[in-house]
């Protein structure tokens, strides 16, 4: 069964790589005559960072559906967002163990003393493949493996209509850059301004290239059985036949999209506010789902919707696409302001912005995952220096 990959409108992190050193800090926790933490608290924190995941990984692996400021491997689940003083981590998807990019936790790099760090540099459209971390700069896509990093591709190519377009503009050489990547099945799919290239994912040779127009400005785009479905800059819904090349309009008012087993789902705007419809795949035969949400804050898996509500963004809600049930499966107090998920993971992972604690008056975020049949909760919570977001 073929799946979609999603190019999702999402928050805009970069990225780099080197080693980092950590402030010394010191802990203090009650104990009884035994040697034995009484603190309930603490035990509580304890337990809970004890907890694995446990994931269930799928034997299909692909990587494109991924963006912003979360991505998964097999193993692993990025978060390229300040966690704590912990920095950007990677969660092993079966122990539950977060693990700092950074080479230890509590980085103080100053983004001019330090720009390679992992937490400063300017990666952009960074997703981890197999062990490595591939991501573009300008008109290269690049790939990062134990610290080393090299050119995989470099764009050279540019349409006749975005060398127009780019003739306005000061930076010109920006009509080379790789927008965006998509990696599924055999090929990886790089982005233009006005143009999409195939890449065999093997040996990174062009299969081809096809052009549309500048004046699209595809902001979100769905790779599904030998098409690609973009929304325009405009709100307007887009098909393009990735053998032809041919471009069709299917409808108008759309605001983000995703395919999940030949149903295309996207979001439009009713009376104020946001709603979630599914559709064919011509856009025929709409039918609402849930309301309250922008589709970059929710995640469609196995019949399922898991929502944040504008309404009330710090909990999390699940809305059965059957029934039309809904169950809260979160209630926090931050606001969550990312969410990643993949087709080979049974996991949905959410994070939050930070806030500051009612008692010790010290910032902290939270990561939260839960199952795609809406089980299994889990909580981290990560204390410390967020200033970096």
């Amino acid at each position: 069964m073929k799946k979609a990959l999603s190019l999702l409108t999402a928050l805009t992190i970069t990225l780099g790589m080197t080693a980092c050193q950590s402030k010394e800090k010191e802990t203090y926790f009650e104990e009884n005559s035994a040697g034995e933490i009484v603190d309930s608290a603490l035990l509580e924190e304890i337990e809970q960072e004890s907890q694995p995941l446990n994931s269930v990984i799928g034997d299909h692996i692909n990587y494109g559906q991924q963006g912003g400021a979360m991505a998964m491997s097999d193993k692993y689940a990025y978060i390229y967002w300040f966690m704590g003083d912990m920095g950007y981590i990677k969660v092993d998807l079966q122990t539950g163990e977060a693990i700092p990019l950074c080479d230890v936790a509590g980085c103080t790099h100053d983004p001019n003393l330090f720009p390679n760090c992992i937490n400063n540099s300017p990666w952009e459209n960074v997703r981890p493949v197999g062990d490595a971390l591939w991501h573009t700069e300008e008109n290269k896509l690049l790939q990062t493996k134990d610290g080393e990093t090299k050119v995989l591709y470099e764009n050279t190519y540019c349409s006749e209509d975005e060398e127009n377009y780019y003739k306005e503009f000061s930076e010109s050489y920006k009509k080379y850059y790789i927008t965006y990547f998509i990696v599924y099945d055999d090929y990886i799919y790089l982005y233009g301004p006005g143009h999409v290239t195939l890449l065999d994912r093997n040996t990174f040779e062009e299969v081809k290239t096809i052009d549309y127009s500048t004046e699209y400005g595809a902001r979100a785009s769905t790779v599904y059985n030998g098409k690609m479905y973009f929304v325009s800059r405009y709100e307007e819904l887009y098909v393009l036949d990735l053998e032809s090349g041919k471009i069709t309009k299917l409808g108008d008012h759309v605001y983000g999209i995703t395919i999940q087993d030949g149903v295309l789902y996207y979001v439009t705007y009713v009376d104020g506010g946001h709603e979630l419809y599914s559709a064919d795949l011509d856009f025929k035969n709409p039918k609402q789902i849930a309301k309250g949400f922008y589709i970059d804050s929710c995640a469609i898996k196995d019949g399922k919707v898991f929502y944040t509500p504008r309404a009330d963004e710090s909990i999390i809600i699940c809305h059965d696409i059957a029934s039309g049930e809904e169950t809260m499966v979160y209630d926090g107090e931050n606001r969550i302001i990312g969410i990643g998920y993949s087709d080979f993971c049974d996991r949905i992972f959410f994070f939050t912005q930070s806030a500051v604690d009612r008692e010790t008056y010290e910032p902290y975020n939270v990561l939260i995952s839960v199952r795609s049949d809406g089980s299994d909760l889990w909580v981290r919570r990560f204390d410390g220096e967020t200033w970096k977001n």
